[in-house]
Order: C-alpha cells, then structure tokens, then sequence
C-alpha cells in the first residue's frame, strides 16, 4: 500500500500533513547552505538576489498555498533553512531581525506566504473572477447573497460552521476566515497589485492573520 503519490510536483501523503513534500522541499534547498555561504562575500548583491530567486523562492513559492497548510511545527525547519539562506545573501549577522530579511527582498516568510496566497484566491474571486480556473467560482459566498437585511458584514463571506480540524484547514473556509480579518480599506482595494502591496505591508508591521 502507498503511503504517498507525487502529484504535478507536490507530494500527497496519507495524512495530508504535507510532511514529506516538506522534507523533500527542505532537501533541494539545503544544498545551497554551502554554495551561498561561499559566494556571499564574492558576488555582488543583486547577482546574490538573482540566485535567490532562481533556485530557492520558485521551490517554496510553488503550492505553498496547500503544502503550507499545516502545523507551524512541521514547517519550522524549512522557515529556519530559508532564514538562514537570505542572512548569507545579505550578508546579516544574527542580530538582524528575520523579517527584515524579508522586507528587503520583497517577501514574506512561509506561514504569512500561505495566507497571502490565499487570500490572493479570494481578492481574485470577488473582484476578477475570469483570473480563476473555473473550479474556484463557487468556492466562497458573499454574506449579502445569504443575508437579504443591511449588517455592517454584509461585505463578508459567509463562514460556514465547521466541526473537524481538517474543515478548519480547508480554503474554502480558510479564507473566509482570513478574508474576514483584514480591514475595510484593503478589501475594498480593487487593484491586484495594491491589494498585494497592502496586503504585504500589513504582515510586515506584524498583523497576525494566520
């Protein structure tokens, strides 16, 4: 019996804990410790911020929205494994904070990436739904179609009552969640790309979401 299947790249485990596709995501890019720690004093920082981006961010970036939709104390060691890597890129001792780290590359750590892409999905499905596959139209539900009377969270999605860790999990309810948590003025934000923007500023001045 299989205990786990690779799938368009992302290892599918039995318990959907995303463990395995966390440890394969930790090995590919534990081999750049070395090479980065060499080249950190010899490349000059954009060439430092181009290896970055080329063969460390695509691996976490890519389905992090569901690999990252776990316990924190799974992801811990790849969150420190890439903490480390961008303190050798710039060349920060450990006295830096980690989330300046982040800040000057434009980034956020994976916990808040998991939220952040998510909640991408939702801006997209209120206000530019053709930007989504079709399999996401009906992921989410506004409050006001539930709702015929004016509340103040009619602007809301519709959080439906779930009874089991995983429903929690889930990012039809997740971002919901999340959705419901951000203030006024950012979901009122149309543009994608200021949404983005806001949206990573309010992670960086410390607004827990996740």
């Amino acid at each position: 019996m299989c205990d786990s299947v690779k799938y368009l790249g992302v290892w599918i485990d039995d318990k959907l804990n995303w463990k395995i596709h966390i440890d394969y995501i930790y090995s590919k890019l534990a081999k750049f410790v070395g090479m980065f720690y060499k080249h950190s004093h010899k490349l000059p920082p954009n060439c430092l911020r181009m290896l970055y981006f080329s063969f460390v961010h695509p691996h976490i970036l890519y389905s992090v929205e569901i690999y990252a939709n776990t316990y924190t104390s799974y992801l811990d060691k790849l969150l420190k494994l890439n903490n480390k890597l961008l303190r050798f890129l710039q060349q920060k001792d450990n006295y830096c904070r980690n989330i300046e780290l982040y800040v000057n590359c434009n980034i956020l750590p994976i916990t808040e990436l998991h939220c952040f892409q998510i909640l991408c999905i939702v801006h997209k499905f209120i206000y530019h739904k053709e930007l989504l596959p079709k399999i996401y139209y009906n992921y989410f539900t506004e409050n006001y179609k539930i709702h015929d009377y004016d509340t103040r969270n009619k602007n809301n999605l519709y959080l439906s009552v779930i009874n089991l860790c995983y429903g929690s999990r889930a990012i039809t309810f997740k971002g919901c969640n999340l959705w419901n948590q951000l203030p006024e003025d950012i979901k009122n934000v149309q543009n994608i790309t200021t949404f983005k923007n806001k949206l990573k500023e309010l992670f960086y001045n410390g607004m827990s979401l996740c």
